[in-house]
C-alpha cells in the first residue's frame, strides 16, 4: 500500500479515522503510510516526499543512508535531512529538517525514485559535522561503491565552506580500495601515525607470480600484513578458510598479523610498534599523538559520538508547530 496524503483520503476511499489506527504511522504531518514499512528509509523518505515542495532532494547523512554508505556506528537514530532550493519557503515538518540552500542542477539526481543529491554534494554536507576520521571513512565508501572518484569530488568543492578544510585533508587521506569501514580505520592508525608506506588490498603473489591473497594492508615492501579481524572472522567456515590462507601466507614467507576492534580502541601503540618493526624504524612515542588526536574528535569514541549526536540534534524535528492530521 502507498503511503497517502491526508488531504488526498477521501480519493483513496479512507476516512480520518481509518487514518489514526495502529496499522498507519505518521512520519511526517500530514501523511501515513503503512507501519509495516517504517523500517524501510526508502519508503519512510518516499512518504516525506509527499509533504516536501517539489524541487526538495534529499541530503546529508540522509543521502549517505540512501547509498548504503559506512556511517558511525553507535548513533541511535539519524535524522531525515532535506534541502530545497534558497528561496523557497521554509517548511518546519515534524520527521524532517528541511535546509534552505540552493543544490545546483548537476548535483541534483534520483535515487531509488527519490531527488537526493549527489555523492559528491553528500559529501560536501558531510564535512559540515563529521570527524575526519569518520569523514574519511564515509569517502572511502563512496569511493569503493563506485559512487565518485577523486576527481569527481574535486570539482564538487566550494572553496570557504563551512567543513572544507577537514574535507580537503579527508580527500588526501582517503583511499577507495578499502573494503570495509574498519580497514580504512586501521589504515589511519598508521598514516595519521606517519607510517604512509601501505599499501590497502594488496595483491600477494607467490614465487610464480600467480596471485594468492588480498592483504587489507601491505607494509611498504616487506612481508608483514596488517589486517582487520572482525567478528564474522571466528564463523566456523570462514574460520577455516582464514586459517588454510594464513598457513598459505606463512609458506611463501609472509606474516600476518590480525587486529581487532578492542585492540585499535585500546592498543593503538602496540599496533604501531609492531609496523615500526616491521619496517626497521626506531620507535617513536610521538608517532602515535597524530592517531590519538583524530581518534578523540571521532565517533569512536564516546565523547565524539555525543559530540556528533549534539551536532545533529539541531536536525531533529519531534513536534511541529503546525502539527495536524487533518
Amino acid at each position: 500500500m502507498q503511503p497517502i496524503r491526508h488531504r488526498d483520503r477521501a480519493e483513496r476511499g479512507l476516512t480520518q479515522m481509518q487514518l489514526r489506527h495502529p496499522r498507519w504511522w505518521h512520519p511526517t504531518d500530514g501523511v501515513s503510510m503503512p507501519r509495516e514499512d517504517a523500517a524501510s528509509l526508502v519508503k519512510h523518505c518516499a512518504a516525506i516526499r509527499l509533504a516536501l515542495a517539489d524541487n526538495a532532494v534529499f541530503t546529508h547523512v540522509t543521502s549517505a543512508q540512501l547509498r548504503g554508505w559506512w556511517l558511525p556506528s553507535g548513533m541511535r537514530d539519524w535524522p531525515v535531512i532535506a534541502c530545497t532550493d534558497g528561496g523557497s519557503p521554509h517548511h518546519d515538518r515534524r520527521g524532517v529538517y528541511v535546509r534552505r540552500c540552493a543544490i545546483p542542477s548537476a548535483h541534483r539526481h534520483a535515487l531509488e525514485d527519490l531527488p537526493t543529491a549527489s555523492s559528491e554534494w553528500t559529501i560536501l554536507e558531510l564535512a559540515e559535522d563529521l570527524s575526519l576520521i569518520d569523514l574519511v571513512v564515509a569517502i572511502d565508501s563512496a569511493l569503493h561503491l563506485g559512487d565518485c572518484t577523486m576527481a569527481s569530488l574535486d570539482r564538487a568543492v566550494v572553496p570557504g565552506r563551512r567543513g572544507v578544510k577537514r574535507l580537503r585533508r579527508a580527500m588526501v587521506l582517503a583511499d577507495g580500495r578499502s573494503e570495509s569501514a574498519w580497514e580504512t580505520i586501521l589504515r589511519l592508525v598508521h598514516v595519521l601515525s606517519g607510517i604512509t608506506d601501505v599499501e590497502p588490498q594488496a595483491c600477494i603473489r607467490d614465487a610464480a607470480g600467480t596471485i594468492v591473497a588480498r592483504a587489507d594492508l601491505r607494509l611498504g615492501t616487506t612481508r608483514r600484513l596488517s589486517e582487520y579481524d572482525g567478528a564474522v572472522h571466528r564463523d566456523g567456515p570462514q574460520h577455516r578458510a582464514d586459517l588454510r590462507r594464513e598457513k598459505l601466507l606463512i609458506r611463501i614467507g609472509f606474516e600476518r598479523f590480525g587486529y581487532t576492534a578492542s585492540e585499535i580502541h585500546r592498543e593503538a601503540s602496540r599496533i604501531l610498534l609492531d609496523a615500526e618493526g616491521a619496517l626497521g624504524l626506531r620507535h617513536d612515542p610521538r608517532r602515535i599523538q597524530g592517531w590519538l588526536v583524530e581518534y578523540r574528535r571521532s565517533s569512536l569514541t564516546p565523547g565524539g559520538r555525543d559530540r556528533l549526536a549534539a551536532r545533529m540534534h539541531r536536525f531533529v524535528r519531534d513536534i511541529s508547530p503546525r502539527s495536524t492530521n487533518s
